[in-house]
């Protein structure tokens, strides 16, 4: 076990006994006295050695007093204890990132390691999906499911990572896994739709990201809500977007959110050209490269703190986001009264 003051945190010195502790991750401040043992533990901390050689050098003090004030110094966010043995290089800034919200060095490895343990599938490896995919695979996530009967297209390239024109004619799901190779990947080469049986894709996963726009956004996220209640597996519509505008949210948890029934009627009901008849539908839209990694990565981030238990997740709730001008607008929905989906849950 080692010990060092936390990469984030400033520490000035006001007078000899009074520190200010700015803390980067908050941008709070705090004025704090420190004794001689505070400030001594400082200065051996930055060495980053075993903590049994850092004590060895402490034994002036009283062990009771050591102990209180590492604890001390550890509870305020100033000094962490941990162990990096076996601790993968990749994940160092992630870890750090994470150690910013725990109160233990265990605690954040532990999320580290359910982050590398969890499966995702994701339906629809597109303008969306691609993104999704690069997403989850560098915060660690541990396998991927992804799913998509299409083949590359030169028309993909504006908007979708990883093609490139060598790749036009092959699956995507398998051109992705061929540019990913140290990444536990399952391709399935499968459309999604109420005909086709897709419980061997979906059982057994951690959570369920729909991207798949074919035959529509709400045929695909009809058929994937099924299973996730079937199997009580939360669920994201993931980051539909139209020329300039991005969605983001929301994420279904079953039996404890609204479903996706709830958010479906939500928008009907706040569609203020309901009840009008339709002329022409449309058939396609423009997008944007820019707009769809951003949304992606906005998605992929919600999906980051559901799993880890971090933060403020949006459920029950969803953002637009206009990027000609960076507005955002919240839209709030909630379970319906009767709703069968959600009663079936309860």
């Amino acid at each position: 076990m080692k010990m060092k003051l936390k990469e984030s945190v400033y520490l000035l010195k006001e007078t000899d006994d009074i520190y200010q502790i700015v803390f980067t991750s908050t941008r709070k401040i705090r004025r704090i006295q420190f004794d001689s043992l505070a400030k001594t533990i400082v200065e051996e901390a930055k060495r980053q050695e075993d903590i049994e050689k850092i004590l060895e050098r402490l034994r002036d003090y009283h062990p009771s007093d050591i102990e209180a004030c590492l604890n001390t110094l550890e509870a305020i966010g100033v000094l962490t204890r941990y162990d990096d043995r076996g601790q993968n290089p990749r994940f160092k800034r992630q870890i750090a990132f994470i150690d910013e919200l725990t109160d233990s060095w265990e605690e954040t490895m532990d999320l580290q390691k359910r982050l590398e343990g969890s499966t995702i599938t994701i339906f629809g490896v597109g303008g969306i999906g691609t993104w999704m995919v690069n997403a989850l695979y560098q915060v660690g996530i541990g396998h991927l499911r992804i799913v998509d009967p299409d083949h590359v297209c030169e028309s993909n390239m504006n908007r979708q990572l990883y093609f490139t024109s060598a790749d036009v004619g092959a699956f995507k799901v398998d051109a992705i896994r061929q540019k990913i190779p140290d990444m536990d990947i399952t391709c399935y080469k499968r459309f999604v739709s109420a005909e086709e049986d897709l419980s061997d894709i979906i059982d057994g996963s951690t959570f369920i990201v729909n991207c798949a726009d074919s035959p529509s956004v709400q045929e695909t996220s009809r058929v994937i809500s099924s299973y996730a209640n079937r199997w009580n597996i939360p669920y994201s519509i993931a980051g539909g977007y139209n020329m300039h505008l991005g969605m983001v949210g929301p994420v279904i948890i079953p039996g404890r959110t609204a479903c996706f029934d709830c958010f479906l009627e939500y928008q009907k009901e706040n569609d203020p050209l309901r009840g009008l008849e339709k002329i022409k539908d449309i058939t396609q839209t423009g997008s944007l490269g820019p707009i769809a990694g951003a949304v992606a990565n906005l998605q992929a981030m919600e999906i980051f703190k559901h799993i880890i238990g971090k933060g403020k997740v949006n459920y029950n709730r969803f953002a637009e986001i206009d990027f000609m001008d960076f507005s955002v607008e919240w839209r709030e929905f909630n379970k319906r009264d009767g709703c069968r989906t959600c009663l079936k849950r309860e």
